[in-house]
């Protein structure tokens, strides 16, 4: 077992990896009485495709990772879940569209509820009549979705986007993708994506490393590497260039609502890693839009914006962009000026003082979140599938500089890498 120090923010993280390939990363709190524990394949609404031992490749249908996270549940017709609130624990689990992860917390029986994560996660128990009962139930969700404003603005937007990248895949997929899911493709997607080399589990809270560590060696004993199928990750990366640039539709609402997409390229900037991108983004876009920013002052004062105003920044190994929006009743207005500021960056002089002030917030905020396990868990998860360490943040982010904040400026004038949708009320015949 490995022993990583961080002293800058006092944490020791233990690593190994077994013998089935399975990485293991356990952070012990001394003091807490919460314990976190998440457990997360490759496998998300982008992975469409794996490959037997004959190199034949294998298509998965739309919505299968969701589809098989919520069959793993099932054991011998009985919902997991209920043995976990026996040994006082809580358990979860959520697919995106570059992973799926298990979780749970609890206070006590950390060992039981661990064993009882890893076993049911690797070892499934599928049936016929639980594949087709789970058919009715997810198409009810896709259904229920549908009048979503928050989701269904998504979806169009990331639609107008992207031409053929499967980031445009709905992580519940379809009704007639759910159709052809059965239990040979679920055995088939589980050997390729939840092979132990395809997984991580991160443990953290307060707990003897070494005890835990050998508890999960002993476990993952019965779990070998499974070679007979193999994970497809060879997904295009796209330019910046959307698909659409604007789309609008009308939903039962009763403020119309505004988002904006700016596409970008995964690797457009030459910094380190994704991690320094986010960060550097972060940074330019809370200096350009976020709340002390007079942009920001100015769009509310003008009406263009309410305290519904957000912003979301993605960025994953083959897709990235941004995300703005607001419920407005000036969305027309609102798409020009905020298209107006983006796009004319080099005008906005970033000053020393302000920079400082931000990059402080966001490191700041970083240590603070060191408080919250489930913070950590998730983030250490997300990083981890993209080559970078979460505890790592606080060194790149004390290394970004103003020089490459305002070099980051010229990734927003191209105005074909722009696209909006607006949801209008249906009473509204705009």
């Amino acid at each position: 077992m490995n022993k990583q120090e961080y002293p800058k923010i006092n944490e020791t993280l233990y690593t190994e990896t077994l013998d089935n390939g399975l990485s293991v990363f356990l952070l012990q709190k001394k003091g807490f009485h919460k314990s976190f524990v998440t457990f997360s394949t490759n496998l998300g609404s982008i992975a469409t495709q794996g490959k037997d031992k004959n190199n034949k490749t294998i298509d998965l249908p739309k919505g299968i990772a969701h589809f098989l996270e919520h069959k793993l549940f099932e054991q011998n017709n009985q919902d997991v879940s209920t043995q976990f609130a026996m040994n006082q624990a809580r358990v979860n689990a959520y697919t995106q569209n570059s992973r799926t992860t298990y979780l749970f917390s609890c206070t006590a029986n950390l060992e039981k509820n661990i064993e009882l994560l890893l076993n049911f996660v690797q070892y499934p128990l599928f049936t016929e009549d639980g594949v087709e009962k789970e058919k009715s139930i997810i198409t009810q969700e896709i259904n229920m979705y549908k009048d979503d404003t928050n989701i269904v603005s998504y979806l169009n937007l990331i639609n107008n986007m992207y031409d053929n990248h499967p980031i445009k895949n709905d992580i519940l997929g379809t009704e007639d993708t759910i159709k052809e899911i059965n239990v040979d493709i679920l055995r088939i997607a589980h050997q390729t994506y939840y092979s132990p080399s395809n997984m991580v589990l991160f443990i953290t809270g307060n707990f003897e490393p070494l005890e835990i560590m050998e508890l999960i060696k002993e476990n993952q004993k019965k779990y070998i590497n499974q070679n007979e199928y193999t994970n497809v990750s060879d997904i295009p990366v796209q330019n910046n260039i959307v698909n659409q640039k604007s789309s609008e539709i009308k939903l039962e609402i009763n403020i119309p609502n505004y988002l904006l997409g700016i596409k970008q390229l995964p690797t457009n900037l030459e910094t380190e890693n994704i991690m320094k991108k986010e960060l550097i983004m972060a940074i330019l876009i809370d200096l350009i839009v976020g709340k002390s920013s007079s942009n920001y002052k100015h769009l509310l004062k003008d009406g263009l914006i309410n305290d519904s105003f957000g912003i979301d920044i993605t960025f994953e190994e083959t897709y990235g962009f941004f995300l703005i929006g607001s419920e407005t009743y000036l969305p027309k207005e609102l798409d020009s000026t905020l298209k107006e500021i983006f796009q004319n960056l080099d005008s906005h002089e970033i000053k020393e003082k302000d920079f400082s002030r931000t990059k402080k917030q966001i490191i700041g905020g970083f240590i603070q979140a060191l408080n919250s396990l489930e913070y950590i868990s998730n983030q250490f998860t997300k990083y981890y599938y993209q080559g970078a360490s979460l505890f790592n943040i606080l060194d790149i982010a004390n290394k970004i500089t103003i020089e490459d904040v305002n070099n980051a400026k010229q990734y927003f004038k191209d105005e074909n890498s722009y696209t909006s949708i607006t949801v209008y009320p249906k009473k509204n015949d705009a």
